[in-house]
């Protein structure tokens, strides 16, 4: 008891917690609270509630830096639970009030019901009739609506998006309540409360682009048309109500800066770029490219945070109950063990592109906390295609607050040039399925639904001038708005042009395209004589030529549709492939798929050049190469500065091609005299490669004359693959090349390199080449020497056995008959057997693995004993490598597959062994399996990584990627199982599940990549 009590006044000494919270955690860790010990106090004596604080008192339970002050613009009863907002040209405000959180009508319990009998989410209209600062009018503008989550305007009306539905509102006879209503599109999921579809934000191209979220759903659009978004985000024309789908995919919080490049969040990844857009990546069907999302924050995902208040009593107890372990308080912060430290629930992403504050904030961003109750900041850096977010504040937090109530869930840049902070104001914020069930007895998950705050951050020593008034003002009249230093006014004026279509903007846009103040004004003015369709290439070429980086990029975007028929276009293009900007060369790099033929080439030969110090340029080029791949992989060939991995990935997208033509050129340019040994064996490589995606070999589109040059390559690489006394990498790269060959050659050459004498490397090479034939004879092959080959070399074979119907039978034959030990094959491969697309394959897979539907809450219980028990990160560490490297990446070990490992330090030892041993309880979409059978029988499994209009990626065990090409699919299924196998028990005793907890909890934050 001493310890815990000098760990208390550590608590107290330190100031972490506000007043209200310190008895209660006082009276929690002394009594070392927590179901392990027999003396623990009945929870209703500990889970103490924490009171509201009014709107007036909560200003001053505020910390701001820099002189900033908070105005109190709006709160409760006048709005409640606003968790998204826009303003329309006449300053009015539109907020989306979730006054249903987090609960749907049949989730309810009978005590929520009592409170209150139904709920529903709404949209209420605020306005400052007196010009005060302070919203003095309110009114219902739409009700009934199922948990909404974001607004936007558009032509007198707003779109108001939810799971029910993307719904357009309007007042049509100025009531102050919309009286016209049409659906768009239906059938987004419910499946998350927290990772809803969100995030309506116009684009400078005219469209309405929102994220998907992470719940998943099967959109059906007005015309009957059906789309199932996956991991990508959407975009709406709302002139002609039609979707398009976009790069994407996260949970809660979207914004669009200047420049029209978006940026999202989720609870522990505060800030993540959306890099790649979708249309140039399907541009070309043979690239697989899952990276489209980038994390970029210089600290890592998850990172540090700086609160000053304390968690709430439902964490408390959580924390006490960790807290008793004496090893965990030996080696972790103060930080922690008051469940505090890290990003746990970042929303509301929002770039700030007003022009009232200092220089230093624009296009700064701003990220909520809502569990921390703080608002952080980040600066964005320019990083080649990309950025590098740093945090501005060291050691605090822009905004906190001591009030636990605050829940800053999202930002709205304001009509004045100021960000509006929206205050759900509750007293709980969670899914109800993260809370324990006999804590979350006491906790009133729908306390504070009628409370909410709005406000307004004023800057230093200045005080925001008015707004101007869009409202009735003619098209030409507002092109001069364009070039306003506040991005809301930017974004008015040029929506309400665009929703015009006047002629008359169009002389005043040119005009503002020459002579604007700011590169935001030339950008947005160029944009809208694209919606006006009345953009000239002297225009682009003024764009083409700007000082203004931004400019140029926008110009190279804009001026794709022209560049085939405007030669000084062009060769502006090439010019800029030697931009002095990595972002301007990247941009040119993808504006080169459009066009095709000698300048195509040559465009993308000279921006290749860069490669060596722009890793970004490799998919961009590829994206563009897909109508000119085989002749500048042709002319790439004899160039020596040539990047070889750059010439690796053409190859392979060139053998992908459904035309023969592209692979049979460029099988015989490499084949042709004069070609170095290594790029020839590289080209083939690849071109093999591609080309077995779509169930051919190289012979298929080789000549005669080629067919005999590929009998003596073959020739020459089975020597030296079987050369004991060549370099393991020489053998290995023969291997890999000869894996291209005739599946006749292979069982000639390779089953003899099956032996204890060739090297563990070497050996799973020719395993992968014989899987890919797909044949019985190969999976005999493979099972034929099994007890000679070591663990390595065992898991290679089980891994690509199970990639095809004969090979799981036969791997499944022997398996019963004893050959191959049940222990020999991985969980999560038991996993894919049992569930096989095959009913006689899962049967027998079943009966043997004795698959069955386990009590996952009975086995977490017989487990809770390893959270007293002190464990050992270094014994951690084993268990880890031994049982999670193949899926998890941590302190340098293992394959990225499931989630970012350093946001465990978020969680309590409880929540991470239930998350270990019931991974299905709280299994987020975008690590959910999928199983994938190609017309030919091949079976592939893994999360879905990337996908597009041509293609799917699927990752599976040690972060091993297949493409599937979507014409060779005969079905896609989602196993609704998360990657992460269940039955880790079987091989992790309670002192080694200690062990692996103490060494997950001392993972140290990742910097970003």
């Amino acid at each position: 008891m001493p310890a815990l009590q000098r760990l208390w006044s550590r608590f107290r000494s330190a100031g972490f917690l506000p007043i209200a919270c310190r008895g209660l955690l006082a009276t929690a860790v002394l009594s070392a609270a927590g179901p392990l010990l027999a003396d623990e106090p009945p929870l209703e004596e500990v889970m103490k509630r924490i009171p509201a604080t009014s709107p007036e008192d909560s200003l001053k339970r505020f910390k701001i830096e820099h002189g900033f002050q908070l105005q109190l613009v709006a709160h409760e009863p006048d709005v409640v639970d606003p968790i998204d907002a826009c303003f329309d040209e006449y300053g009015r405000m539109y907020v989306v009030e979730m006054n249903d959180y987090p609960f749907l009508p049949e989730q309810r319990v009978e005590k929520y019901v009592a409170q209150r009998k139904e709920t529903w989410g709404r949209i209420r209209r605020l306005a400052d009739t007196d010009g005060d600062g302070k919203m003095d009018k309110s009114e219902i503008y739409a009700d009934k609506i199922r948990w909404p989550q974001s607004v936007c305007c558009y032509k007198g009306g707003i779109f108001v998006l939810g799971p029910a539905g993307l719904v357009y509102f309007k007042d049509t006879d100025d009531d102050g309540k919309a009286d016209h209503q049409e659906t768009l599109a239906t059938g987004f999921s419910t499946s998350n409360v927290q990772g809803l579809a969100n995030g309506l934000r116009w684009g400078l191209d005219h469209g309405i682009w929102f994220a998907s979220g992470r719940a998943g759903g099967e959109v059906q659009l007005a015309d009957g048309t059906k789309v199932s978004p996956g991991r990508r985000d959407l975009r709406l024309n709302p002139a002609t109500k039609t979707f398009q789908l976009v790069s994407g995919g996260e949970q809660f919080g979207h914004t669009v800066d200047d420049w029209g490049d978006r940026f999202v969040c989720n609870n522990s990844n505060h800030i993540e770029h959306v890099v790649f857009p979708l249309h140039y990546l399907e541009r070309n069907p043979q690239l697989a490219f899952s990276a489209v999302l980038r994390s970029i924050a210089k600290e890592g995902a998850a990172g540090p945070v700086f609160r000053t208040s304390g968690p709430e009593p439902w964490r408390v107890v959580r924390t006490a109950r960790r807290a008793a372990d004496p090893a965990f308080r030996s080696r972790v912060s103060a930080t922690e063990l008051v469940a505090t430290g890290f990003f746990t629930s970042a929303t509301g992403i929002t770039v700030y592109r007003g022009g009232a504050y200092p220089p230093e904030f624009q296009g700064n961003v701003f990220i909520g906390d809502v569990g921390g109750n703080l608002v952080h900041r980040k600066k964005l850096t320019p990083a080649g295609a990309s950025f590098v977010a740093e945090r501005t504040e060291e050691g605090v937090e822009f905004l906190t607050s001591t009030d636990n109530w605050f829940r800053p869930v999202n930002f709205v840049n304001a009509p004045d040039g100021t960000l509006y902070i929206l205050d759900m104001y509750r007293e709980t914020i969670e899914h109800p399925f993260s809370i324990p069930d006999d804590i979350k007895a006491y906790v009133d998950l729908e306390s504070g639904y009628d409370r909410g705050r709005i406000y307004r951050l004023l800057p230093p020593d200045t005080k925001p001038a008015t707004p101007p008034k869009l409202a009735g003002l003619e098209p030409a009249e507002l092109v001069a708005y364009l070039d306003s230093p506040h991005g809301w006014v930017r974004d008015t004026a040029h929506r309400l042009i665009w929703e015009a279509q006047d002629a008359g903007a169009v002389e005043p846009l040119r005009k503002l395209v020459r002579e604007a103040k700011t590169p935001q004004g030339q950008v947005h003015a160029l944009w809208s004589l694209e919606g006006l369709k009345a953009l000239a290439p002297a225009e682009l070429l003024v764009a083409l030529g700007a000082s203004d980086p931004h400019v140029r990029e926008c110009g190279l975007q804009l001026s794709e549709p022209f560049a085939a028929g405007q030669p000084e276009i062009v060769s502006r293009w090439i010019a800029l492939t030697d931009d002095p900007v990595e972002r301007v060369r990247w941009q040119v790099a993808l504006s080169l798929g459009a066009i095709d033929g000698p300048a195509a080439v040559d465009g993308l030969r000279r921006v290749a050049r860069h490669l060596k110090t722009d890793k970004d340029l490799l998919p961009a080029i590829l994206s563009s190469s897909s109508k000119v791949a085989a002749s500048l992989a042709a002319e790439l060939l004899r160039d020596p500065e040539a990047s070889t991995a750059f010439l690796s990935e053409l190859a392979r997208s060139v053998g992908a091609e459904s035309d023969p033509a592209g692979p049979k050129q460029l099988l015989d340019a490499s084949l042709a005299a004069g070609v170095p040994a290594p790029r020839q064996a590289l080209v083939l490589q690849g071109l093999g490669e591609g080309l077995r995606r779509r169930g051919v070999r190289l012979s298929s589109v080789a000549s005669e004359t080629a067919a005999k040059s590929l009998a003596d390559v073959w020739k020459t690489a089975i020597e030296q693959a079987s050369n004991g006394k060549l370099p393991e990498g020489t053998r290995l790269a023969a291997v890999k090349l000869v894996a291209n060959a005739d599946e006749s050659l292979l069982m000639e050459s390779f089953p003899d390199l099956l032996t204890p004498q060739t090297p563990p490397a070497i050996q799973q090479a020719v395993v992968a080449a014989l899987a890919a034939g797909n044949s019985p004879q190969a999976s005999a092959a493979l099972l034929a020497e099994w007890k000679t080959h070591g663990p390595a070399v065992r898991r290679s074979i089980v891994d690509a056995l199970v990639q095809s119907s004969s090979g799981a039978d036969a791997l499944l034959v022997a398996v019963a008959a004893g050959t191959v030990k049940l222990a020999e094959i991985d969980r999560d491969k038991q996993q894919l057997l049992s569930n096989h697309p095959s009913e006689p394959i899962r049967t027998r897979a079943r009966g043997l693995f004795a698959t069955q539907t386990s009590n996952r809450k009975e086995i977490v219980a017989k487990y809770q004993p390893a959270l007293a028990l002190a464990g050992d990160a270094t014994r951690g560490q084993a268990v880890y490598t031994k049982n999670c490297v193949t899926c998890h990446r941590a302190a340098g070990l293992g394959h990225q597959v499931g989630p970012d490992l350093v946001s465990v330090q978020n969680k309590s030892l409880e929540d991470l062994l239930i998350a270990v041993l019931d991974p299905n309880r709280e299994a987020q979409p975008n690590f959910i399996g999928y199983t994938a059978t190609t017309d030919e029988g091949r079976v592939f499994s893994g999360i879905i990584s990337a996908e597009t209009a041509a293609s799917i990626t699927l990752r599976r065990a040690e972060a091993k990627e297949d493409v599937v090409l979507r014409e060779t699919l005969d079905a896609l299924v989602s196993s609704g199982l998360s990657l992460m196998p269940e039955g880790v028990e079987k091989e992790i005793n309670p002192q080694q599940m200690a062990d692996l907890l103490a060494f997950l909890k001392e993972l140290p934050a990742a910097p970003a990549k």
